[in-house]
């Protein structure tokens, strides 16, 4: 039996949105490394962070159902006494799980700008000093908050409190809560402009442009999470409404995290969309005449009789006298070229061969019928016996 009410949904459909974009986004990831061979150290840690996050994401779905976003006014109902226990046992999971997850998540961020970064030593000892920052921060307001009460469970066992279990001054971990925070915020600001100056002279065409735009406009957004979590965290202190008060907090704590493993995702995704979004281009042109377009005069399409390279006809030759004697055969050697790339009986020079160039029409065969469009090589090898 649960308790769904008040702004609990609100959290389940916020939970289960961010749940569904970052594995789906996170298995197009490993599609497209895989694939491409291309797996780097930003991939792995996305990969472990895949752990603690889905432990989050249980955490924040199971505390909806268990009296985070209820009223305190109902927990006063016969039967729904438990909920108090059980909602502040849920948000103690949240807090931990969330210290725990943003770490790996914003590493893997911070390891594909030092990969994007190459050279540049100032941009890579700073992304590193960043990622020092907030690892540290994180992690030490995960310990606390585990350590906080002894025993453990005192932090969320009523019981255990009024047995005169002790616990730490709460206004230490508040102090620890808006020092994490204000961490978190900076850094990832600091992640999401620091792409600017080293793609600013990268010749990007207009779609390239609106993606990395709407990639560091995601990671921002993360930041902004963690800014309007911090100003519910800053009201819960004054409010009565106690788990009710927690559950915005557990929603953009979440939406943090959750956006975080959105914005490393995608950002590895472009290969994956470039033909289907037409992205990565240096220019805005359209599609250039080379291989694979067809040049002014020649067929787009050409249709050969010959299955393979090594496909030839040795034709009949004729015969002569030279000057000295000596009984001469001539036989034309005649090969066809596929995609414009000889096969490996192709001539290497102009002077022992003649190549033919078909723009139109067609070309008889040997038995009288017609060949399309192609490429010809011919070759007169005289055999002297």
């Amino acid at each position: 039996m649960t308790i769904f009410l008040d702004d609990a949904p609100h959290l389940t459909g916020t939970v289960i949105t961010l749940i569904i974009l970052g594995y789906l986004t996170f298995g197009m990831r490993v599609y497209c490394r895989v694939t491409r061979a291309s797996w780097g150290m930003e991939d792995s840690l996305m990969a472990v962070s895949m752990v603690p996050f889905a432990v989050l994401s249980i955490s924040c779905l199971v505390a909806s159902f268990n009296g985070v976003g209820i009223h305190a006014f109902r927990f006063q109902q016969p039967g729904n006494e438990k909920y108090m226990e059980s909602g502040l046992f849920w948000f103690f999971m949240f807090e931990v799980f969330y210290c725990i997850t943003i770490i790996p998540i914003k590493l893997s961020i911070g390891y594909m700008l030092v990969r994007i970064a190459q050279n540049r030593k100032g941009y890579i000892y700073s992304q590193y000093a960043i990622m020092v920052m907030f690892t540290t921060m994180n992690l030490i307001a995960a310990l606390y908050i585990i350590f906080q009460c002894m025993p453990v469970s005192a932090a969320w066992d009523s019981k255990l409190m009024a047995e005169g279990t002790h616990c730490r001054d709460p206004a230490i971990l508040a102090d620890i809560y808006y020092a994490t925070t204000a961490v978190n915020i900076f850094t990832d600001w600091a992640t999401a402009l620091m792409p600017i100056p080293l793609l600013w002279n990268v010749k990007l065409n207009r779609n390239a442009k609106v993606s990395v735009a709407a990639i560091l406009g995601l990671g921002i957004f993360a930041s902004l999470s963690a800014c309007i979590r911090l100003k519910y965290t800053v009201n819960l202190t004054n409010s009565d409404d106690y788990l009710f008060g927690l559950c915005n907090i557990v929603i953009w704590g979440y939406a943090e995290n959750g956006v975080g493993v959105f914005v490393g995702n995608i950002s590895t995704l472009r290969p994956l969309f470039r033909k289907m979004l037409s992205l990565g281009g240096s220019n805005d042109s359209s599609k250039p005449t080379g291989y694979g377009a067809s040049a002014p005069g020649i067929p787009s399409k050409l249709h050969h009789p010959y299955q393979s390279f090594d496909d030839y006809e040795m034709e009949p030759g004729t015969s002569g006298t030279n000057s000295d004697g000596v009984t001469t055969t001539t036989q034309t050697r005649t090969c066809k070229i596929r995609g414009g790339s000889p096969s490996e009986d192709s001539f290497g020079s102009e002077t022992d061969s003649q190549k033919k160039i078909v723009r139109s029409g067609s070309v008889s065969g040997k038995n009288g019928g017609t060949m399309s469009p192609g490429i010809v090589v011919s070759r007169q090898i005289e055999i002297s016996r």
